[in-house]
């Protein structure tokens, strides 16, 4: 059974800005940017669990596939894999939030003695 896959309008835009910005340094690596992706979609018709599931996505049940650098968060819902989010692999995951006062020492390592054995 072969899957239809969508693109989210924010998946969307992220794959044209990124190609964009890759065709205005290297045309060969925009080329290949868009192989890549042309060929996950690809696989992911044929293989729509081909992903792991990813319990701190947003939507239960949402999975995480890596595409070369680059992560893509989809869901797949009866014969449609909806692909939700696309990010480089060096951009913070949009699941996990930012701690600004988070303290090692404090939060993570035993009260006695702080040290770890």
């Amino acid at each position: 059974m072969t899957h239809q896959v969508r693109l989210s309008k924010n998946a969307r835009a992220f794959l044209q800005r990124e190609a964009k910005y890759l065709r205005e340094r290297s045309p060969a690596a925009a080329a290949a940017f868009v192989n890549r992706f042309r060929e996950a979609t690809r696989n992911l018709s044929q293989f729509p669990e081909l992903g792991r599931r990813k319990e701190t996505l947003p939507v239960e049940g949402s999975m995480r596939l890596v595409v070369g650098d680059y992560i893509l968060d989809y869901d797949l819902t009866g014969a449609t894999v909806s692909i939700t989010a696309i990010r480089h692999a060096r951009q913070q995951d949009p699941d996990l939030a930012k701690d600004e006062d988070f303290d090692f020492e404090a939060d993570i390592l035993p009260a006695s003695g702080r040290k770890m054995e």
